[in-house]
Order: structure tokens, then sequence, then C-alpha cells
């Protein structure tokens, strides 16, 4: 059965993560997967003069289970008094591993039904800082599936608008005709976008647009798709502008390095999402023989 795997951390930031992935789990037909990574005391460093206390590693995980049911029982119970008679209720459970987040990740995509990781946005909290502040970029690198950033300011129940940024690269043809099979559950319209460094277009990146859209026209089954070029002289400045003065519920990125996303993710682009957009970022890796179906 097709799930959602939730990282958390147990903060109210995870928290709205969890409830927007079962949002899109009522409406993609998936279960959903608590997935909590947590650590025993002794195996972060800490200063020579400071020790932490003895604490069993059976201790930590039997606390962390416990909290991992409570939340089960408090998302299930949700799900149930929402619920119309007829339509798909999600079923939840939850796993739990000693380590780094971003380590855990290949063994967590050992069940093949997973096929979307959703994590929150760094939180001001150390442990939400120590979670996904810098381990992030981390889980990204490692997954070979999708994954879903969450701000807390996200909207839950609004999936109208989805914002797919590409630097017109071939490739992203087949992400697109998985995106779509996602849009289509919510009947949502995809903008593809571009960032142009010359207005009006160059003779040889209009032919390119023309030939990707062509491409999209004739490969994707989904007529929800338009196209839109943001004219900057900075591709930076551009998804800036594009995130401050364009309304949209998703962006959606290709993790390529030497791309348009590592620009995202070494720029303060990627603030800007979590911190002044209510705006989820859904990542697909890449490479990827067989493009992710979510």
């Amino acid at each position: 059965m097709r799930t959602i795997a939730v990282l958390t951390d147990f903060s109210e930031r995870a928290g709205h993560a969890a409830k927007y992935a079962l949002y899109l789990a009522k409406n993609i037909k998936a279960n959903i997967l608590l997935f909590n990574s947590f650590m025993v005391p002794s195996d972060v460093p800490m200063a020579a003069q400071v020790s932490w206390p003895t604490v069993d590693y059976d201790e930590v995980k039997t606390d962390v289970e416990k909290t991992l049911k409570k939340l089960v029982k408090q998302y299930t119970a949700e799900l149930k008094e929402q619920h119309i008679a007829g339509n798909f209720l999600p079923a939840i459970n939850y796993a739990c591993e000693e380590g780094a987040i971003a380590n855990n990740i290949p063994g967590l995509e050992e069940n093949k039904d997973i096929t979307l990781l959703v994590m929150a946005t760094h939180g001001a909290n150390e442990l939400s800082a120590f979670m996904f502040g810098n381990n992030c970029k981390q889980v990204i690198d490692a997954a070979t599936i999708p994954v879903l950033i969450v701000p807390e300011t996200s909207k839950i129940g609004t999936l109208e608008k989805i914002v797919f940024a590409t630097d017109v690269t071939y490739t992203d043809v087949e992400y697109l005709k998985g995106l779509a099979l996602l849009a289509a559950r919510f009947s949502a319209e995809i903008t593809v976008t571009n960032v142009n460094p010359d207005n009006p277009l160059d003779s040889e990146h209009n032919a390119a647009v023309r030939l990707f859209m062509n491409d999209v026209e004739h490969d994707v089954d989904y007529d929800r798709i338009s196209f839109k070029s943001v004219p900057n002289v900075s591709v930076k400045k551009g998804l800036e502008w594009l995130i401050e003065n364009t309304r949209f519920d998703m962006l959606v990125m290709v993790h390529r390095k030497s791309s348009l996303f590592e620009l995202v993710f070494k720029s303060s682009i990627t603030k800007k999402i979590a911190d002044r957009v209510d705006v989820p970022l859904l990542v697909y890796p890449y490479p990827s023989a067989l493009v992710p179906t979510i």
C-alpha cells in the first residue's frame, strides 16, 4: 500500500508537517508512517568538561515509542472524526531507529511502499535545529524518493497551484509526468517556470523553451500545464521575485548538482521559502532510472 513517511522530532513544526501529510494521504490514498530518528545522549559529543548521564538505549527507545504511539492515537482519532463515509481512511503506523536522520533514510527506503518523505523546516529550538536544520539538505541528498519540506505556516487543505521550477532540461519532462499524476488528484494547475536572464528571450533560449514545452504537450497527459518565463539577469533574484509576487501552493524542483537546485540551497532562497512563504517545497531525486510516482 502506498505510504507517506513523516520524519518527526515531536516539535510543533513537525506536527504541522504530519497534518499536511495526512491531508495528502487522504487525497492520494496512502497510509502514514511516523518515523523518529533518535539519538542516545552518549552518541552526541560534548565538551571535555561535561559528560552525559548514563542512559540506556532501551530506555530512550521505549520513551520514543511511547510518544509515537500517542501521536498515532491522536492522529487516528482526528482522521476518524473528519472522515466521510465512502472516502479513503489512511492507516497510521510508526517506527524509530537510533542515529542521524540522514543515515537512516536508506533503511527506511527498503520499504518499497514508501513513495514520499515529509519533513518540517528547521525550528528555533535546539532539538529541531539539530534534527532538521543542517540535516535537511542531507536528507534530500540521501533520499532516492521525493522529499516534501513543509514550513509551519503552510496552509492545509489547499493545493490548487503548483510551480515547477526548471532550467529547461529535457529530463524534467519525465518528472512532470510524475508530478501531473499528483496534480490530477487535486485538479491543480502546474506552471512550469524558468528564470531567463535575457529579456526578450534570445533565439537559442527561446528555441530550447519551445522544444521543452512541445515535449511536455506531447508526452505529459495533463491539460492544466502552462509556462511562465521570469526575466531577470540573476536566476537567484528571479526566483526570489517569483516567490514573493506569485501565489502558489507548492514549489517543485529536481535535485541536480551544479544546477538550479544547488543555487536555491546555497542562497537565501531556502530561508525565504521556509520563513516568509506558506509554500511546501517538493524535491525530486536525480538521477533516477524511474521517476518516482507519489
